[in-house]
């Protein structure tokens, strides 16, 4: 379990010009781990930017190749919906209580979550800034100090900070095509969706998705961590954050479809990166959610994060300078599925039925998304 608080430290010096180094790198530490399953209803305190987002048109028939570009990299697998048991009466969480009835619609979804090479197509045809662009940072797990920090010129195309020139056609790029992308926020992928003709899943239809019609089913595999001696997903193998043994194949996020797909034909629905779903979060959801296709609370009802609206300017190629202009609430959104950094003696994120959040304007190393379409509930609230 994430800390229910965090509180922001900046090492104001690192954010200096000495500090950024040439190409105008650096970090800053927050004290604790941004938390992923919020237990209750305590605000969370973050540093993030609030950018003006410019409008991205969904597809139209002028550009329906697009699609069928997307559908032959990105196939959809169809759900048939019905219903399912979702959340849990023993996990130790008590925001996925109570295990409750849930109806769903026939949908479709993505068969792997969004890569680097979908979203690449993406921006080269609409010029879109991602949150971590255009505020000039993003969250990264660092490993030496055993804390999330905010890492200075790190986005989609910079996942690790290590290089800052990455181009939309560089070699960089071109080794990073299969990997889920990253550090994009929810709003971001809203972007995506919107010009790919989709949506976001709910949060019922991903954790139905995930099950893969077993019922009750801890992980998207089954009942162990292990089958056969084999990791079946990408997630931290160890007590995290002191030890990573690695032994699924992979220190860091994993190429998609390396792992077995569920019984559904979906790959990646446990490990290797978080995923956002359309709904907002509230921990006591559950208690009153309703049975046919649930969206999640409305906005009166869901969880805020009190966010800092930090952005950094850029210079001459370097960010030279900052601008805090106070804190404001920001809905928290779902994540589900967890990810490589996901380990039993903290979120075990991979089952099922764990729930996590995140501010919907902030983006992370190991935060990424799939898609969803046909017959979708209403879009949920904004």
């Amino acid at each position: 379990m994430r800390d229910t608080a965090i509180k922001l430290v900046f090492w104001l010096a690192l954010l200096g010009t000495a500090g950024m180094g040439a190409a105008g790198i650096g970090w800053f530490q927050i004290s604790h781990l941004p938390k992923r399953t919020h237990p209750g209803t305590h605000s969370t305190e973050l540093g993030a930017a609030n950018p003006t987002f410019k409008a991205v048109p969904p597809i139209s028939g002028q550009t329906i190749t697009r699609r069928a570009m997307l559908d032959n990299i990105a196939p959809m697998v169809s759900l048939s919906g019905g219903t399912f048991r979702m959340g849990s009466d023993t996990a130790p969480e008590k925001d996925q209580r109570p295990m409750h009835q849930v109806r769903l619609a026939p949908f479709k979804m993505d068969a792997h979550p969004v890569t680097n090479q979908q979203f690449q197509m993406f921006v080269r045809e609409t010029n879109y800034e991602t949150t971590a662009e255009q505020q000039g940072w993003s969250f990264i797990f660092h490993h030496e100090s055993k804390a999330w920090v905010r890492m200075v010129g790190v986005h989609w195309r910079n996942p690790a900070g290590t290089n800052p020139h990455a181009g939309l056609d560089s070699g960089v790029m071109t080794a990073m095509l299969d990997l889920p992308v990253v550090h994009v926020s929810w709003e971001d992928a809203q972007a995506f969706c919107r010009w790919a003709g989709k949506r976001l899943p709910t949060e019922a239809e991903w954790e139905f998705a995930a099950k893969g019609g077993l019922l009750n089913v801890l992980y998207p595999w089954g009942n162990q961590r292990q089958t056969n001696g084999q990791y079946l997903a990408n997630f931290w193998q160890g007590r995290f954050p002191d030890e990573n043994t690695g032994a699924d194949g992979f220190l860091g996020i994993a190429p998609v479809g390396s792992f077995p797909a569920n019984p559904y034909g979906l790959f990646d629905m446990g490990g290797n990166v978080w995923e956002w779903c359309g709904d907002r979060y509230a921990a006591e959801y559950y208690r009153h959610s309703p049975l046919e296709n649930p969206q999640g609370p409305s906005a009166e009802n869901g969880e805020m994060a009190t966010v800092a609206r930090l952005m950094l300017q850029r210079e001459r190629g370097r960010y030279a300078s900052e601008t805090l202009s106070g804190l404001e609430p920001v809905p928290l959104r779902v994540i589900r599925g967890g990810s490589f950094l996901s380990a039993e003696n903290t979120d075990a994120g991979y089952r099922t039925t764990a729930r996590g959040s995140q501010p919907q304007s902030l983006s992370f190393q190991d935060v990424g998304f799939r898609c969803a379409e046909c017959n979708p509930p209403k879009e949920p609230a904004m």
